[in-house]
C-alpha cells in the first residue's frame, strides 16, 4: 500500500470509530440526563474526570511507544522493537498498580474534596473504585493498542474500538430500560473497554509476528531512552487535561456541585465533538511523520504540513463556526430550554478552535521529531496556570461562565507562540502557509456563515433534523467554495482519490 494511501486509509478506520462512538455520546446523553437527573449525571462526569486525570500516570509513555515502534519498524530493527514494547508492557503493569491505588484514595475521600451529598458521596466512591480495580488489567492492555498504532495498523485498533462503541450502546439501552443508575453504566462500560483491550493485544501479537514481547525482558537503558522523550510529553498531557474539560468539571464540582458539571456539559460536549474531529483527521500523523523524518524526507515533512493543515482546517472549521451560529437551537433542541442558557458558554468555548485547529498538524510533526521541548514554557506558564488561576476566580464570580473564559483566555494569548513554533519547525513562513493553507480556508467560511445565519432564522431551526440539514448545507456551502476557488489540480485529485477509496471501504471493494 502507498504511504498516501495508508495514511488516508488509517485517518479513514479512525474516523469511523470516533464517529460511531460520538454519535452514541450525543444521541443518549439527553436520555441519561432524563434518567439519572441533573445532579448523578453530573457525578458520573465527575467520575470520568477524575479517571482522566489517573491517565497522567502514563507519563507521556504511549506516545513515546507509537514513535519508537513507527522507527523500529521503518528500521526493520525486530530486537530493538521487542525491547521497547516489553519495557512499556512493564512500566505499564507498574502503573495500572499504582492507578488502581491512587484511585482507591481517592474514592473514600471523595466526600469530603466534593460538594456533594453523603448520598452523591457514596456513589461517587463505587464508581472510582470500579475503575480502579478495571485499572489493574487495562493499562498493561493499552499496549496493544499503542503497537498497533505506531505500526499505523490503525484499521486493526479502529475495528476493535468500533465494536466497543456499539457495545456500549447495548450497555446504555439496557442501563435505561432497566432503569439502573450511573455505577451500572460504569460497571458495563468498564467490561466493554476490558475486552476490547484484550483483542488489541491479541492483534498486536498477530502483527509484530515473531517479535518476543515479555516484562521480563524490560530493560533500563530502553526505559531511560522512552523517558528522555516522554517526559516533555507528559507536561503536555498534564496541560492538555487540565484544559479540555476535565478541570472545569472538578472546579465546579469543588464549588458549584454535580448539577453544574451536567448543566456545563452541554457546552463542553460541542468542544468535545470539535476536538473529536480534529483528532480524528491527524490520528494518523505521528507515526507517518515520524517514518518521513527517520528516512530524512524533510520536503515531505512540509508538504505533509501544509496540505495535512488545509485539509484539517477545512474539515474542521466549518464544523466550528456553524456550531456557534446555532449554538442556542442546537442545544435547545437537543437537551430542552433549561439548557439553553448555557449557549454563549458553548460559542466562548468553541472560539478558540477557529485558530487552534490550523496548528494541529504542526505539532504532531513537532513531537514525531523529538522537539516538543519547545512548547514547554508557554503550556505550563501561560495555559495551564493560567487556566486554573482563572477558572478559580471567575468560577466564585460568574459560575459555569467563568471556567469556560478561564479555559479560553490563556489558549488565546499562547496561540501565536503555537504557530511561530509550527511553522519553525517545518521551515515555513508565515506567507507561504496563509497562501497554502490557512487564507484560502478562512475565505471559505464566508460561505458557512452565510448558509448558517440564513437557515438559523428559518423554521429549519425548529427541530434537530432541521438544524443537522442546516448543518450540512452550511459545511457544505464552505466545501464547494474551497474546492471551487482555492484548490489546485493536485489537491483536487487527492480528493477524488479519497472519494473513491472512501467509497471503495464502505462498498467492501478493496
Amino acid at each position: 500500500m502507498s504511504e498516501k494511501r495508508r495514511l488516508i486509509s488509517n485517518t479513514l478506520a479512525n474516523g469511523a470509530a470516533q464517529f460511531t462512538a460520538m454519535a452514541s455520546s450525543f444521541v443518549f446523553m439527553p436520555m441519561l440526563i432524563r434518567s439519572f437527573g441533573l445532579t448523578e449525571f453530573g457525578l458520573y462526569l465527575l467520575a470520568t474526570s477524575i479517571a482522566a486525570y489517573a491517565s497522567l500516570v502514563d507519563f507521556g509513555v504511549g506516545t513515546s511507544l507509537i514513535k519508537n515502534v513507527a522507527e523500529r519498524a521503518a528500521t526493520r530493527d525486530d530486537h530493538a522493537l521487542g525491547k521497547y514494547v516489553s519495557t512499556s508492557l512493564a512500566f505499564y503493569i507498574a502503573a495500572g498498580l499504582l492507578v488502581a491505588g491512587l484511585l482507591t484514595g481517592l474514592a473514600f475521600m471523595s466526600g469530603s474534596l466534593f460538594n456533594v451529598t453523603t448520598d452523591g458521596a457514596r456513589l461517587l466512591r463505587n464508581m472510582l473504585l470500579v475503575v480502579a480495580l478495571t485499572s489493574i488489567w487495562t493499562w498493561p492492555a493499552t499496549t496493544g493498542g499503542l503497537v498497533l498504532a505506531g505500526l499505523q495498523r490503525y484499521t486493526l485498533s479502529a475495528t476493535t474500538a468500533i465494536v466497543a462503541a456499539l457495545a456500549n450502546v447495548g450497555v446504555a439501552v439496557a442501563v435505561l430500560v432497566m432503569h439502573e443508575g450511573p455505577l451500572a453504566l460504569v460497571i458495563g462500560q468498564s467490561a466493554v473497554g476490558a475486552v476490547a483491550s484484550g483483542v488489541n493485544i491479541l492483534l498486536a501479537k498477530r502483527a509484530i509476528g515473531d517479535v518476543r514481547v515479555h516484562p521480563g525482558d524490560a530493560d533500563f537503558d530502553v526505559l531511560k531512552d522512552i523517558i528522555s522523550f516522554s517526559w516533555v510529553i507528559f507536561v503536555l498531557q498534564i496541560c492538555t487535561v487540565i484544559i479540555y474539560q476535565q478541570t472545569d468539571r472538578i472546579v465546579l464540582g469543588v464549588f458549584l456541585g454535580a448539577s453544574a458539571i451536567t448543566l456545563y456539559e452541554s457546552a463542553g460536549k460541542m468542544q468535545g465533538l470539535v476536538t473529536q474531529i480534529s483528532q480524528f483527521a491527524t490520528s494518523a500523523v505521528l507515526p507517518f511523520a515520524t517514518q518521513l523524518d527517520a528516512e530524512g524526507r524533510s520536503s515531505a515533512l512540509q508538504t505533509l504540513f501544509l496540505r495535512g493543515t488545509k485539509y484539517v482546517m477545512a474539515l474542521v472549521l466549518p464544523v466550528v463556526l456553524a456550531l456557534m451560529i446555532l449554538a442556542r437551537p442546537i442545544i435547545t433542541q437537543w437537551l430542552g430550554p433549561s439548557f439553553a442558557s448555557q449557549s454563549l458558554a458553548a460559542q466562548v468555548l468553541l472560539s478558540y478552535q477557529l485558530l487552534g485547529v490550523s496548528v494541529v498538524v504542526g505539532e504532531h510533526i513537532l513531537a514525531s521529531r523529538g522537539h516538543a521541548k519547545r512548547r514547554l514554557f508557554n503550556s505550563i506558564f501561560v495555559v495551564t496556570l493560567g487556566n486554573l488561576v482563572l477558572s478559580i476566580l471567575l468560577v466564585q464570580k460568574i459560575g459555569i461562565l467563568g471556567v469556560v473564559i478561564g479555559t479560553t483566555v490563556p489558549w488565546l494569548v499562547d496561540f501565536p507562540w503555537r504557530l511561530r513554533v509550527a511553522l519553525t519547525e517545518v521551515d515555513v513562513s508565515l506567507r507561504s502557509w496563509l497562501q497554502a493553507a490557512a487564507g484560502p480556508v478562512y475565505l471559505s467560511l464566508i460561505a458557512t456563515a452565510t448558509v448558517a445565519v440564513t437557515c438559523g432564522l428559518s423554521p429549519l431551526s425548529q427541530s434537530l433534523w432541521g438544524l443537522a440539514l442546516t448543518m450540512i448545507l452550511a459545511v457544505g456551502a464552505s466545501w464547494a467554495t474551497l474546492i471551487t476557488f482555492a484548490m489546485t489540480p493536485i489537491e483536487k485529485a487527492e480528493l477524488r482519490g479519497l472519494a473513491t477509496q472512501t467509497l471503495s471501504r464502505f462498498s467492501g471493494n478493496h
